[in-house]
């Protein structure tokens, strides 16, 4: 449990996005579509710029989200800790496949919903942590009940104690700050090195170009 609570304050310490989440949350109920876009717009936002790209897109989400709603009230008071989730797999299914078809949630951001409204039973996940645990990119419905089996028996003992935020929510920053933050800074230093590259090599011909001009400018001068 400790490793676990040290990386949630890790996940504080350097994520600020992590204040979005707690916005969601406080109206999710109330207004769920305009909750569900703030989870999206920040926590999936590679491919929620896709749902920005036709205003249908967003009627498209708020239609699913009425359908979801009768599932998600079934399952309102369970428990991740302690529920048999091959017994609940049918309605898990339909939740994730009505949610994954629609444009700019998808995948990723079908596992951020079904979180948003059934926060004491769902763990999120994104790109990353399904590579890390071996799920494919384009996952399926059979894949995230998979997942969360997955995640039910690794965390399922911990003891956890924390009333404010759900063990659903504390595996995610676990796993987000082991296996995705890495990524991310990876990919930002590669990022970073390559913008270096580019402005060195501008640099270079802006000096060859200003070379050249004045070797031609003395050529004229000489004739």
């Amino acid at each position: 449990m400790e490793e676990l609570k040290e990386k949630c304050k890790e996940f504080k310490s350097k994520e600020g996005r992590a204040s979005f989440y707690d916005i969601a949350v406080a109206i999710a109920d109330k207004h769920p579509v305009q909750a569900s876009v703030i989870i999206l717009a920040t926590w999936n936002v590679g491919r929620f710029r896709f749902m920005l790209s036709d205003s249908s897109n967003l009627d498209e989400l708020e239609e699913a989200l009425k359908e979801c709603k009768p599932f998600f009230k079934r399952l309102e008071n369970k428990k991740f800790s302690e529920v048999n989730f091959d017994e609940m797999k049918d309605i898990v299914k339909q939740i994730y496949k009505r949610l994954s078809t629609v444009k700019g949630i998808e995948y990723t951001g079908a596992s951020k919903i079904m979180h948003l409204f059934c926060r004491d039973l769902f763990v999120m996940w994104d790109n990353t942590i399904r590579k890390k645990y071996s799920f494919p990119q384009k996952a399926k419905a059979k894949d995230y009940l998979e997942f969360q089996e997955c995640m039910q028996e690794k965390f399922r003992n911990i003891g956890w104690d924390d009333l404010e935020k759900p063990l659903t929510k504390a595996i995610d920053e676990y796993n987000y700050i082991t296996f995705t933050l890495p990524e991310l800074e990876k990919r930002r230093r590669k990022e970073k090195k390559n913008r270096k590259k580019k402005k060195q090599e501008a640099k270079r011909l802006r000096e060859e170009n200003q070379k050249l001009r004045q070797e031609n400018q003395r050529l004229r001068e000489n004739q």
